[in-house]
């Protein structure tokens, strides 16, 4: 499911429903972080401000330096969940996450979506 960000949040509580609501991960144009958070500009201090703010909500992100640019997209995710655990295992290198990553996508699930695929192109 794409989930297409077109609206404006009040604050980074509404952004953090906001990720809750679309299982728990979004990707989203930095300047909607930053207008959530409330500055007009995406200089060092406030970026560091918005990733304090985004930690204190359980809200991971990617890449791990902010953008400074507002049209650079970001991914928000909620950390612990599911998928939070997934994406953090993807990006930190080690064996204890490889077999993370190996028990959640196995080759059976790869061969299943591949016939459900021929199935729904045959319709």
């Amino acid at each position: 499911m794409t989930v297409t960000i077109d609206r404006n949040f009040d604050d980074l509580d509404e952004l953090d429903q906001f990720v809750c609501k679309n299982d728990n991960v979004i990707t989203l144009d930095m300047a909607k972080i930053r207008d959530a958070y409330g500055a007009s500009k995406l200089g060092v201090n406030v970026r560091d401000n918005i990733k304090n703010e985004l930690k204190k909500r359980g809200l991971g992100y990617y890449p791990s330096e902010l953008p400074g640019y507002q049209y650079e997209k970001v991914r928000l995710y909620k950390q612990g969940s599911s998928v939070g655990q997934l994406i953090e295992a993807v990006l930190s290198p080690m064996e204890e996450n490889d077999a993370l990553i190996r028990s959640r996508t196995n080759e059976s699930d790869s061969e299943t979506l591949r016939k459900i695929r021929e199935l729904v192109e045959e319709s």
